[in-house]
């Protein structure tokens, strides 16, 4: 199983879909880092502070939890599309039959690498922000606390983008595409929840959406439900680990030629 991962591991790193979305992390960083750096301890009119404060960074990292969980589904799903529309997959389990044991590695190897990712990516922005903030802008108010709770959002965003992998992942092996599961999300977010929303608002709390901004920030987007962070996670999570079993249980079954 370790000769498996590891190689899966650098069939994954190997795709340039990976390195693209690296790079455009990077250059999004660098770009966003300048920017704040030369707005900063900007005066308009009246003296106005406008130093960039790190105490920022706490709401700056959970604002960008949709442009990775996005990234992580976009990963998860090429990760396995991709091997369909190939047709390599049948030469994988030529080299290894035991499919419930190739889904599964496929999966740690796409989810745990996408959560490096954001991780590496938040410390990348974070590092950036903070040399502004010593050098152009200030950090009061950027005690212990604010670092727990800062490093509490991060990891959450970093759970939130790996759980959106798998489920991009299980998607596009059902339908044996990548399209299909970019699709797919597409659909449901910007159409189905909101349908949802608008005829049955008190399904508002059991929506990924609603549950994503509770597991992110700790506060429901309305007053419709009441859940804890870890409670809003634990409901994502099982709606992910529901589309996973569904995604394993096809792939255990069906024609791979």
């Amino acid at each position: 199983m370790t000769e498996l991962l590891a190689s899966e591991i650098r069939r994954f790193t190997s795709r340039r879909l990976l390195r693209l979305v690296a790079a455009l992390a990077v250059l999004g960083i660098v770009a966003a880092t300048v920017i704040v750096a030369v707005r900063s301890n900007e005066v308009l009119g009246a003296p106005v502070d406008r130093r960039f404060h790190l105490t920022l960074l706490t709401s700056i990292l959970g604002g960008m939890s949709p442009i990775l969980v996005l990234g992580g589904w976009l990963l998860g799903a090429s990760s396995i599309g991709a091997e369909w529309h190939a047709g390599t997959m049948t030469t994988l389990m030529i080299w290894e039959p035991r499919r419930l044991r190739v889904i599964v590695v496929k999966l740690i190897a796409c989810v745990s690498l996408v959560v490096v990712l954001a991780i590496a990516i938040q410390l990348m922005l974070g590092g950036g922000l903070t040399l502004v903030a010593l050098m152009r802008g200030t950090t009061e108010g950027a005690g212990s606390a604010w670092g727990r709770n800062t490093i509490g959002v991060a990891v959450r965003v970093a759970a939130l983008t790996g759980m959106g992998a798998a489920l991009g992942f299980a998607i596009a092996s059902v339908a044996r595409n990548t399209a299909a599961a970019l699709g797919g999300r597409l659909v449901y977010t910007e159409i189905g929840e909101n349908l949802i929303r608008g005829l049955r608002p008190g399904w508002a709390g059991w929506l990924m959406g609603d549950n994503a901004v509770v597991f992110i920030t700790g506060h429901s987007p309305d007053l419709s439900f009441d859940r804890t962070v870890i409670q809003a996670g634990l409901l994502i999570a099982g709606y992910v680990a529901l589309a996973l079993i569904l995604a394993v249980a096809i792939f255990r079954t069906r024609d791979v030629t």
